[in-house]
């Protein structure tokens, strides 16, 4: 085997085992959140105050608020007017507008750096500066903004959408905890285990093949 042989064999190994090691993380998140599922929410959330009938998926530290802050404007449009001089040590200044003041963009903003509950109720961010709490009973959207680690909610009585982040590297298992949250509320459970158990079934038929080996047949419709 020749040089240049041997350096594509050393990549499609690299290759193969970096691959390998991102399939079975992914396995094993999907293993534990199902896990988790059968086990029941039973986070402890020492100095949270519970509502009756509340109980906690997660209770994840070192967080951040997110809202969004209105950024610096600029006026556009306008001149500097003119001037000339009257007479030694005199000018006389003609005219001249600011023009039209344009707001600067909303930016997402992090506020504050704290600690997120999750619960079959609502979500709460308790930080030094800020709390927030996000019911479920005025929840009128959320989304997870790929590829940032940030969830944001809209409630109904507040008019600006705000939300946390979290690390990437925690986003899985943040995410699946909200969804928890949120089919505990809902009564959709059940529906979440299914999805779940319909995943890693999926994933199972992506692991990597070892080198030299033909890729599996399809999994029967």
């Amino acid at each position: 085997m020749g040089f240049f042989e041997r350096r594509r064999e050393k990549k499609a190994e690299a290759a193969h085992a970096a691959a390998l090691s991102a399939w079975q993380a992914a396995d094993d998140s999907l293993r534990r959140f199902l896990s988790d599922l059968a086990a029941g929410p039973s986070v402890d959330v020492p100095g949270f105050l519970f509502k009756k009938g509340e109980a906690a998926t997660i209770d994840y530290q070192g967080a951040v608020l997110v809202e969004p802050r209105r950024q610096q404007g600029h006026y556009t449009g306008g001149y500097s007017g003119f001037s000339f001089k009257v007479t030694t040590g005199v000018r006389y200044h003609v005219g001249g507008t600011r023009g039209t003041y344009q707001p600067g963009p909303e930016v997402a903003t992090v506020i504050d750096q704290g600690d997120v509950t999750m619960t079959n109720q609502r979500v709460v961010f308790r930080g030094p500066k800020q709390t927030r709490e996000w019911a479920f009973t005025k929840l009128v959207g959320w989304h997870h903004d790929d590829p940032h680690p940030i969830t944001y909610l809209q409630v109904s009585n507040r008019q600006k959408t705000s939300g946390f982040g979290y690390s990437a590297e925690h986003a899985p298992l943040v995410r699946f905890r909200f969804a928890w949250a949120m089919a505990l509320y809902s009564e959709q459970v059940d529906h979440l285990r299914q999805s779940l158990e319909t995943e890693l079934q999926e994933h199972q038929a992506s692991r990597p093949q070892p080198l030299g080996l033909p890729p599996p047949p399809p999994p029967p419709a």
